[in-house]
């Protein structure tokens, strides 16, 4: 595969073809805070002459890789992340992301499918490292924010923004989806049942998974999941959802009834 600095060699350093320390694989999360156009990014980062790159970007329709996995961007200015750590970007703004919102869905899902397979390709545990981490991501596998390690000048991707935790959720979902077989690959089906109590549930086969916000909803439904009954009197029956296991979201944080 191509990578854009490679085949586009920047006009300013932008990354070193390896690492001064051993990386702990932990993903860095930015905004680039400019248009919603990843091919744009791209060629921005290429003709600037000061430092600062990813690895990946992403926007709603494209994913651009920027170098190999074991190169250093010049991502992150708190020190010691750079080498450690890699950095994938959004293009667009911060302000703009919205877990309602089409394009952030759709960024969030291309994320969660590029660091999925990156820690699948280095031999990082996925269920274990999908979490989020902070300055942790130092001595350890996981997810971060820009703005939490480097919080004096930076609030990227989403560290202040109002809606943080469900788009912490957001991606946390979005790894997980990409690192399990598609059930639609051994004929599974998927839907979204709202019982007669207004509770939504992600069923697949014969597990559920609580849904606990309308983001969560909203982004299987964004993805053609389809919806069986509604809240209230049209809800799903207790007897049907008995029979499916209820399965811990994100270690069981997030699991009713515990």
């Amino acid at each position: 595969m191509g990578y854009y600095l490679l085949d586009n060699p920047p006009a300013s350093p932008q990354f070193y073809p390896s690492r001064s320390a051993p990386p702990t694989w932990a993903v860095s999360v930015h905004t680039s805070e400019g248009p919603r156009d990843a091919a744009a990014l791209a060629g921005f980062i290429a003709r600037r002459t000061d430092p600062g790159s990813y690895a990946t970007i992403v926007d709603a329709d494209t994913t651009i890789d920027m170098v190999p996995p074991d190169f250093t961007t010049f991502s992150v200015a708190a020190t010691g992340y750079n080498s450690r750590t890699y950095a994938v970007c959004i293009a667009g703004r911060s302000a703009e992301l919205d877990p309602n919102d089409g394009y952030t869905l759709a960024c969030i899902d291309r994320l969660g499918a590029v660091i999925a397979n990156l820690w699948a390709v280095v031999g990082v545990d996925v269920a274990a490292a999908n979490r989020w981490v902070g300055t942790d991501a130092l001595v350890a596998p996981g997810l971060f924010c820009h703005g939490d390690v480097q919080p004096w000048d930076r609030s990227d991707a989403w560290s202040i923004h109002p809606d943080r935790a469900a788009l912490d959720q957001l991606l946390i979902d979005a790894v997980r989806r990409h690192s399990t077989p598609d059930p639609e690959d051994d004929e599974v089906k998927q839907s979204i049942m709202w019982d007669k109590r207004g509770a939504a549930w992600h069923c697949c086969g014969n597990t559920r998974v609580a849904l606990t916000s309308p983001a969560q909803v909203n982004v299987l439904k964004f993805f053609g999941v389809p919806e069986i009954g509604t809240a209230g009197p049209g809800g799903v029956d207790d007897v049907v959802l008995e029979t499916m296991a209820i399965v811990p979201r994100n270690g069981g944080t997030f699991t009713p009834g515990r």
